[in-house]
């Protein structure tokens, strides 16, 4: 198949062999030998410098390239966008370019002879979901999303805009209860007024806990606000009598914050899991990480 991305990504990706033709250098789609009298596709080919050999030419990848101009808030699954395209095998080779807005991407699992260059624009952004805060009475917020995942496909980054974890959700306050007490006269022995006192009970609410940052932002419940694309939603208030405020949605890469008496703010997002399976140890570009890298 020819291929689809430029001389510059396909550096990156390694395995294309350059022809000249009519004075200019350009990637050979197909290399072909002839055996037994019939021109075949080769798998891979290789060259011995320094008495080392090395792949310059690989036959058997699936290549694709990808790139996303208009703000996206769901999630791009590399395996589910090359089924689309006709893939069938294990090993691929391609580029996935952000220059906007998108909410996650899942390069997936595929084999790790396989490569994958991911680029992300100045003003791109890869962002995960802002976790929801918790519910009053005591509830503890939801986890902010994992912005860039691999579970086991190489890839390299080459970052100019943000990569970052969804904030997670606020902790949810603790209700409680108002206690009064009511005098009143009622007739008692030889035509006296007897006073008696009971307790009457009101309960409060507390607040819920505000959604996390992300793209898009965490829910914030019960008075709590919803999480913006970069900050964290404040939590809801209280009733008093005992009941407490709910907790702070975390800004991006950021964890929500307790209730002061009440549910736990969740962690926040991951900015980059599966971190372990760069091809390149070097994170190319100026842009921001938030939330930390992990590997799988």
């Amino acid at each position: 198949m020819a291929v689809p991305y430029n001389s510059t990504i396909a550096s990156y990706l390694d395995g294309h062999t350059h022809v000249k033709k009519d004075g200019t250098w350009q990637i050979a789609e197909d290399i072909q030998v002839k055996h037994s009298g019939a021109w075949r596709d080769t798998k891979a080919v290789y060259v011995k410098t320094s008495g080392t050999w090395r792949i310059v030419h690989d036959g058997e990848h699936f290549l694709f390239n990808y790139t996303q101009s208009g703000n996206d808030a769901s999630e791009f699954n590399l395996a589910s966008y090359i089924s689309g395209l006709g893939y069938g095998g294990n090993l691929i080779k391609g580029c996935v370019q952000i220059n906007a807005k998108r909410q996650r991407v899942n390069l997936g699992s595929f084999s790790s002879a396989s490569k994958v260059y991911l680029g992300v624009a100045t003003y791109g952004s890869i962002k995960g979901r802002g976790g929801n805060g918790g519910n009053r009475g005591g509830q503890n917020g939801s986890g902010g999303q994992t912005a860039l995942y691999s579970g086991g496909t190489p890839f390299i980054i080459n970052n100019h805009g943000v990569i970052a974890g969804g904030g997670g959700g606020g902790g949810g306050g603790i209700n409680g209860q108002c206690v009064y007490q009511n005098t009143y006269q009622y007739g008692c022995m030889k035509g006296s007024q007897c006073q008696g006192v009971d307790q009457q009970f009101s309960n409060q609410n507390g607040g819920g806990g505000g959604g996390g940052a992300g793209y898009p932002g965490g829910t914030g419940v019960h008075g709590g606000q919803n999480g913006q694309e970069t900050g964290g939603g404040g939590g809801g208030g209280n009733g008093g009598c005992g009941a407490q405020s709910g907790g702070k949605g975390g800004n991006l890469g950021q964890n929500g914050q307790n209730a002061t008496n009440g549910g736990n703010g969740a962690g926040h997002g991951t900015g980059i899991q599966g971190i372990n399976h760069r091809y390149e140890q070097v994170i190319m570009g100026d842009g921001d990480i938030r939330g930390g890298t992990s590997n799988t």
